[in-house]
């Protein structure tokens, strides 16, 4: 019976090993369109799944464990629980973590970013499950953070699980894997456009054919299965009907100009508390969020948890000025620190709720001196929240889509792209922010070496990284335009054949010692021929004025003075100009030459480095027409120095 089984299992196995193994080789193709998004749709359902089961876990936790009224109402608990809360259950999590490895501690988006970018989008479980548990934790215990951070790596570690345990290569699993995470955003707010951009435009940091018909199928999978459990309704109960007018436009100028400012701010502080928090234990880093959360949460209990009922009372105009002024500056300042410190919970959530605040503020103020019906205070909240979503995360495309999402008001998006682009300019222009999750990357980049994650080979141009110090000269070459090539000392000495084409290139230090010594001993044979050539003519002369003379005796010894005059001295100047003019010297036999090819100094990294691949060389030589004979080099390349620009930008 035993065999019979054996048999049998491995009848059946055998045809679906070689149609894995056939699948496996069509997706390791750039073109397997099909396969990819039927294989991403499976990962967005999945990644859906795990975000239902998330949100539903905390918000049963939050009713009936807490005993709250409903999800996020964190107002109704007494003040001493509003302060305990937080403390107590920080500084559970901070010990909890203080007792696992360290390799299991890193989770969030920017764990997903880094196993996306330099392990092939491999997510270990074991993080993932951290994540689960933590993120429930840290979110019921009311830190201020969102669901999305956890849902997004939840996402990721689905299509990544899948396409692992296929065995699929490493092109598809990244596929995979950003299905997930559009899958995972669209899941947790209901925005299936806004989920696909932030997946390419955050994680992916690309558009191509063969991730956007996944990830938009996988998103859109993320959504139904979100709108069946929970409702066709989106996250925020805001409705806006708005007509935009020209008087407006200043408004929204110096809307865009406020949320710039504070998400530059926000970005700052979540870098300089990363920078004095580092060496914290992990538990003292908890502790102190926990510990700031409980007493701004004791004042200021609307900043307690994710904030989406206190977003929802701002678009409605229920809440007073200086109330939105108390929420806005506690909101700003507390998720800032609790990002730097981090914890394992979301980051978008309390950006979001900033920005709305800030726009209601804005509104509840055009409401007060009449310029604005109430209803419009909603409009300018929500043009808040996608500004300071876009700047701070400098993602503009997922902030508009947001908004477009959120409103269902097409009418939105003139407003929201002029307050987004200009709020984004101001925090990456005027302060040099780059987006969030890049800062907080660079911020521990200590503890995370490797490639770039903000920039490939087809972001930066050649122009950018050459060695401008060189010169040329042709091969063979003379002796004294050799020398004059080396005048300026140039990094880089650049040969070239007869017809203008690289040949390679020399450092400036080997070949002035080539120089050297070719020009000395060419100087030095060159002299000496020349004494032997004087002297000759000088015995020739002598011999023929004694033979004229009449006398016998043999020429005189070498030395003795000439018709009772002195040999003129050879002239060494006139020597070294002739050795200059005509001696010929290869830069192929120095040591130290590199062989090296033409490029386009328009050329990217990418195709630099293609061009090296075909030439089978190891430096480059930056030329603004290659096909032109005559164009003048520009600078020098070479393959440390392309690896060394895409590493470190």
């Amino acid at each position: 019976m035993t065999a019979l089984l054996a048999r049998i299992t491995d009848w059946l196995g055998r045809p679906v090993s070689r149609f894995i193994e056939r699948l496996r080789l069509r997706l390791a193709q750039p073109d397997a369109l099909l396969q990819v998004t039927l294989l991403g749709l499976i990962a967005g359902l999945a990644a859906a799944l795990l975000v239902v089961a998330f949100r539903l876990a905390l918000e049963g936790l939050q009713v009936y464990g807490l005993g709250l009224p409903g999800a996020e109402r964190y107002e109704s608990l007494p003040a001493e629980w509003r302060l305990l809360l937080p403390v107590v259950g920080a500084l559970a999590l901070g010990l909890a973590f203080h007792l696992l490895p360290m390799g299991m501690r890193n989770v969030g988006v920017g764990h997903v970013i880094i196993r996306f970018h330099r392990f092939g989008a491999d997510m270990p479980w074991q993080n993932a499950i951290v994540q689960f548990f933590a993120g429930i934790w840290g979110l019921l215990i009311g830190l201020s953070g969102g669901r999305e951070g956890p849902g997004i790596h939840l996402g990721a570690f689905s299509g990544s699980l899948l396409g692992h345990s296929l065995g699929l290569p490493n092109n598809s699993v990244r596929t995979l894997s950003g299905c997930g995470v559009a899958a995972a955003i669209s899941a947790a707010f209901n925005t299936p456009l806004a989920g696909v951009i932030f997946a390419l435009e955050v994680v992916i940091k690309q558009y191509t054919l063969a991730s956007f018909l996944p990830v938009i199928l996988a998103s859109s999978m993320g959504a139904l299965l979100a709108t069946t459990v929970f409702g066709p309704e989106t996250l925020f109960t805001i409705e806006i009907h708005h007509q935009m007018s020209f008087w407006e436009v200043p408004t929204l100028l110096a809307l865009g100009l406020i949320i710039g400012t504070m998400a530059a701010g926000y970005i700052q502080i979540v870098e300089g508390t990363i920078a004095r928090s580092w060496n914290w234990p992990v538990w003292a880093r908890f502790t102190a969020a926990g510990v700031a959360t409980g007493i701004i949460g004791f004042w200021v209990p609307e900043i307690l948890g994710i904030g989406h009922d206190t977003t929802d009372l701002v678009a409605a105009a229920e809440l007073t000025l200086s109330a939105l002024l108390a929420i806005a500056l506690a909101k700003w300042l507390l998720a800032s620190v609790t990002v730097g410190l981090g914890l394992p919970i979301g980051t978008i959530a309390p950006v979001l709720m900033t920005g709305a605040v800030v726009g209601g503020t804005i509104g509840s103020l055009l409401y007060q001196f009449d310029q604005i019906p109430l209803t419009d205070v909603a409009f300018y909240t929500v043009l808040g929240m996608g500004a300071m979503m876009g700047a701070t995360l400098q993602a503009p495309l997922a902030a508009l889509a947001a908004v477009l999402e959120l409103t269902s008001d097409t009418g939105a998006i003139l407003p929201a792209m002029i307050t987004i682009v200009l709020a984004g300019l101001v925090s990456r222009m005027a302060f040099g922010k780059d987006g969030l999750y890049d800062a907080i990357l660079r911020a521990n980049d200590q503890q995370m070496p490797g490639p770039s994650l903000w920039f490939n080979g087809d972001n930066i141009g050649v122009s950018s990284i050459i060695e401008r110090r060189v010169a040329e000269v042709n091969c063979p070459c003379t002796l004294g335009r050799f020398e004059q090539a080396l005048e300026d000392k140039p990094v880089w000495l650049v040969i070239r054949d007869e017809n203008r084409q690289a040949m390679g290139v020399i450092r400036y230090a080997p070949a002035r010692t080539a120089f050297d010594q070719a020009f000395n001993q060419a100087l030095f044979d060159a002299q000496a021929q020349a004494e032997k050539a004087r002297r000759q003519t000088s015995e020739t002369e002598e011999t023929a004025s004694l033979e004229a003379a009449g006398v016998t005796e043999g020429p005189p010894e070498t030395g003795e003075i000439a018709a009772g005059g002195e040999l003129e001295p050879v002239d060494v100047e006139a020597i070294a100009a002739q050795v200059r003019a005509e001696g010929r010297m290869d830069p192929r036999e120095i040591g130290g030459f590199y062989r090296a090819a033409d490029v386009e100094v328009g050329y990217t990294l990418t195709q630099a480095q293609r061009v090296m691949r075909e030439n089978d060389v190891e430096v480059l030589v930056a030329r603004r027409m290659l096909g032109s004979p005559n164009a003048r080099t520009l600078g020098v390349m070479t393959a440390a120095m392309l690896e060394q620009a895409i590493v470190e930008r």
